[in-house]
């Protein structure tokens, strides 16, 4: 496995099972929330002991205020592209307060949801 620093405080490990990437093999490396990147980073460094290679890093989120692509570009892994499948903005989104949003007919219950 890989040792990193955790975001906040501490440090974690990340493996692989053997065999699960084959030199040569071509990877994509998903993980739900990117913050600082020292997940995606720990999971470059395995991809390539194991001799795949990551063709990119895609995410749920990416909270980019706090900078993954500097984490990547010092570990030299600037080659390799991190995208998000929304932007961190959407969650904190209003839908009530935007114009853009149509909201004819909602009525909120009042529960949390």
């Amino acid at each position: 496995g890989t040792v990193y620093a955790k975001e906040y405080q501490g440090s974690d490990a990340l493996a692989i099972p053997r065999g699960a990437v084959a030199p040569g093999d071509k990877v994509l490396v998903v993980d739900d929330l990117v913050a600082t990147g020292g997940t995606l980073c720990a999971a470059v460094d395995l991809v390539k002991a194991a001799g795949g290679v990551v063709v990119e890093c895609a995410c749920v989120v990416e909270i980019k205020f706090l900078n993954a692509r500097a984490a990547f570009d010092k570990k030299g892994f600037g080659d390799v592209p991190i995208w998000a499948l929304m932007s961190e903005a959407i969650l904190q989104l209003d839908g009530l307060k935007d114009p853009d949003i149509p909201t004819d007919g909602y009525v909120d219950d009042g529960l949390p949801h």
